[in-house]
């Protein structure tokens, strides 16, 4: 027994200092605690962009045009004139700018219609409100006095101008006329006659600004052809002046033609007597005064089966076809095929026949139409095109100096109709052939 609690207390003794030397024994190095520095969190710098300046519209923008790039074209032109024919012809004008508006115009082209009054000061004020409104080109206006108001402005605005009047003091500089200049027909028509061996002109006509310039251009025109012009008779005022010029004219020069005389002319071809004071005689008249001229001449023996009658633009008349005086007369004048088409749109739109010079708003807007989007727009380099544009009149063009040359055919007058005996061209000689 005393053996058996003697092993029990070794036991205990070797248990109590096997657990004492565990107690002793050294516990395991511990890893340091080490606290994390505090992040470091750099504010961003936020550079501020410039501010973007949205851009500013400016000119006129129709709601429904708001998205679009707009090319504007503003037509100024005498709507509310005291003149009632002055308005009606701005109506016309009007409705041929909207007709090549719809026929050729691009989404993006703006009319921009303004009235001038019919007076200078409407004109300039009409144009200031056209450079208000952002316009890039000018269509107008009608008159002499309001196309020289209204170029005031549209010059330092930089802003081309094609208007209507003949008035060539006005051109230049920015101005181009759309027009039927005399200076051209006459240059036309003197060429034609003098290559069918006319050498000697003469002129019977109103001492106004038109027929002095009709002389002058005769004068120039006969002798760069290698002609003159060999005797000239103004008046001013009524049948009766008319008549005293006539007589002035033709005094002591020509002897009547005897009734077989004038059956053997009728049955040949005409051809320049070189005998004659003079060959061909231009009369720059036109409706009742050219009616009437046409006779006092025949009556002074001044006979159109020796003298050849010449006319301008005037003479583009089919109610002058009823005096057979001026049958056989030539005149220039534009292309008929080309006016025809013209006249045709228009009575279709409109329900009536345009005026005769309605077609130039129709090939001012149609100009404007082939300019917008093109690289040189509506610059004075892409106006002067060399090559010229096909419009409702047929070929024309645009010099340095704002007057317009024109491809023009030459007609006779026929008791059936207008006889065209020379086409109009279809293209131009380079502009440094003249």
């Amino acid at each position: 027994m005393a053996q058996s609690r003697a092993l029990r207390c070794l036991a205990v003794i070797s248990l109590v200092g096997t657990l004492a030397a565990c107690g002793t024994t050294a516990p395991p190095p511990s890893l340091p605690v080490v606290t994390p520095p505090e992040p470091v969190i750099e504010t961003p710098v936020v550079e501020t962009p410039e501010p973007v300046e949205e851009p500013v519209a400016t000119g006129l923008v129709p709601p429904h045009m708001a998205d679009r790039e707009l090319a504007r074209v503003a037509i100024l032109l005498p709507f509310s004139a005291d003149n009632s024919s002055a308005r009606s012809e701005a109506l016309r004008l009007l409705h041929s700018a909207e007709l090549a508006l719809f026929e050729r115009g691009s989404g993006n082209l703006l009319m921009i219609p303004k009235d001038t009054q019919g007076t200078p000061q409407g004109a300039r004020d009409a144009a200031q409100a056209a450079v208000e409104d952002g316009a890039d080109i000018i269509i107008g206006p009608l008159f002499g006095p309001a196309v020289t108001a209204a170029s005031q402005v549209a010059r330092q605005a930089g802003i081309p101008i094609i208007a209507f009047t003949t008035d060539t003091t006005v051109a230049g500089n920015g101005v181009y006329l759309m027009s039927f200049p005399p200076e051209i027909e006459v240059a036309r028509i003197v060429e034609y006659a003098t290559r069918q061996g006319v050498e000697r002109f003469a002129y019977l006509g109103p001492q106004n600004r038109y027929g002095m310039a009709v002389y002058s251009a005769l004068q120039d025109n006969a002798a760069l052809t290698g002609g003159s012009v060999a005797a000239e008779s103004f008046y001013t005022g009524d049948v009766e002046a008319m008549a005293r010029a006539s007589a002035r004219l033709a005094e002591g020069v020509f002897e009547p033609l005897t009734p077989e005389e004038a059956d053997e002319l009728r049955r040949e071809t005409w051809v320049p007597d070189p005998e004659a004071p003079f060959q061909a005689v231009i009369l720059p008249e036109g409706g009742t005064r050219l009616r009437a001229l046409g006779p006092l001449l025949i009556s002074q023996a001044v006979d159109p089966l020796v003298v050849r009658f010449l006319g301008t633009g005037l003479w583009n008349d089919p109610d002058l076809l009823r005096e057979p005086a001026l049958l056989g007369g030539w005149f220039a004048g534009p292309d008929l095929d080309a006016r025809t088409a013209f006249e045709t749109a228009y009575r279709a739109s409109y329900g009536n026949d345009p005026s005769r010079i309605a077609s130039l708003a129709y090939d001012a807007m149609s100009l404007a139409a082939h300019l917008d989007g093109g690289e040189r727009g509506f610059s004075r380099e892409a106006i002067e095109e060399d090559q010229g544009f096909m419009g409702a009149d047929g070929l024309f063009r645009f010099r340095e100096s704002g007057l317009i040359e024109r491809g023009l055919a030459i007609y006779e007058m026929r008791s059936r109709g207008l006889r065209e005996i020379e086409p109009a061209p279809l293209t131009f000689e380079p502009v440094d052939a003249f």
